[in-house]
């Protein structure tokens, strides 16, 4: 519960409108056993919210800058495909944070930001501002729930905007004194995605052993499951597995993966629902190494649209259109064009293609559907 005398003079204004806006909420975790709850503080309209945003504008960038930072399924399936292992032995391995953003210490995660703002500060703020205004969203975070009121005491709220980069650039911080000061053999591959980790290695096993006990226990409330393979494992949406001295990738589905994509009869503009068959095989053609993999997990793929009643056709030209695409080719980023344009944004409905159409005829404008 909160006391007033817990909170230091600067905070507790912000502390007492916190209440009135803050809520918690407990989303299960259907895909783990006895679906465990993910506690979720929502900070919209939060009196933090916007120091929030702006802090996240700069520690972003710097998280980008971790030599084990990935961004997406993309940029790993990239790292992936560059690695080769060089020994006799052939291992990969994943290990994820138990809690990661409700077991960061504030102050251990404080002195991360700390250390990393004085390394490089992208920003025109001092490193001792932008210390003490991340210092107020973790310190005031404050919630309702059940009629009562508390406050956050350890870690960084879920629902915050620079949760994600504060949670990052904490584990960056370990990884480097973790790899500053472990004397024995380490990972040759060893990549991160926020709690998520993905290595692979041709170190012995025992060797790989001692490495993930040494990492486990080198901070108190930071701890790992793992799971280490001479085959395979399952990193976010990739299966990854062990090709001779190369590692492959496959489409991976958690159990709880209904397919349930949009249904065609959805009263969606048309352009929207074509588009999603292209972009899921186009997901595919990303992450599946091997062509007659990517056949069979395409023609699975395309059944589950025709259960949402996709036409043959949509799903048929979708496939064609990718048919010859290599998946280096599927891999390169896309470029973005910025047009100087004002947007119109209408709630769709299928009568407003006569709207549309009166715009386009009367004003000189581009206009995307």
């Amino acid at each position: 519960m909160i006391k007033d005398n817990d909170l230091p003079s600067s905070a507790k204004v912000l502390v007492n409108k916190a209440l009135t806006c803050s809520k918690f909420y407990m989303l299960p975790k259907i895909h783990k056993e006895n679906s465990p709850g993910r506690p979720i503080v929502s900070t919209c309209n939060c009196p933090t919210v916007v120091i929030s945003q702006f802090l996240d504008s700069i520690f972003t960038p710097i998280v980008q800058t971790l030599p084990t930072y990935i961004k997406d399924s993309s940029e790993a399936i990239r790292i992936f495909n560059q690695f080769y292992f060089t020994g006799d032995h052939k291992y990969v391995f994943t290990m994820d944070v138990r809690s990661l953003y409700t077991s960061i210490p504030i102050d251990d995660g404080l002195n991360a930001l700390k250390h990393f703002l004085e390394k490089d500060n992208p920003s025109n703020c001092s490193t001792s501002c932008l210390i003490r205004l991340a210092e107020l969203v973790l310190k005031t975070a404050s919630f309702s729930f059940n009629g009562n009121y508390y406050r956050q005491i350890s870690g960084v709220s879920m629902g915050t905007r620079m949760g994600p980069s504060f949670a990052c650039l904490f584990m960056g911080y370990l990884e480097e004194q973790i790899f500053a000061r472990y004397s024995g053999a380490t990972p040759h591959l060893f990549k991160r995605y926020i709690d998520d980790v993905v290595g692979a290695t041709s170190c012995s096993l025992d060797e790989l052993n001692d490495f993930i006990d040494y990492v486990s226990n080198f901070h108190p409330a930071i701890k790992f499951t793992y799971a280490i393979s001479s085959t395979h494992v399952t990193f976010l949406d990739i299966e990854l597995s062990i090709s001779d001295n190369r590692l492959s990738t496959s489409v991976f589905y958690k159990s709880t993966d209904a397919h349930t994509f949009l249904n065609y009869k959805s009263s969606h503009p048309p352009s929207c629902k074509d588009a999603i068959p292209y972009s899921q095989l186009l997901r595919l053609k990303r992450i599946c190494t091997d062509h007659d993999d990517f056949q069979r997990r395409a023609t699975e793929m395309i059944s589950f649209f025709k259960d949402r009643g996709y036409p043959t056709h949509i799903t048929d030209n979708s496939l064609k259109r990718i048919a010859h695409m290599t998946q280096d080719e599927a891999l390169q980023p896309r470029t973005h064009v910025d047009a100087d344009r004002i947007p119109i944004i209408l709630t769709y409905h299928p009568t407003t293609t006569k709207i549309f159409t009166i715009l386009k005829n009367k004003f000189r404008y581009t206009f995307i559907r």
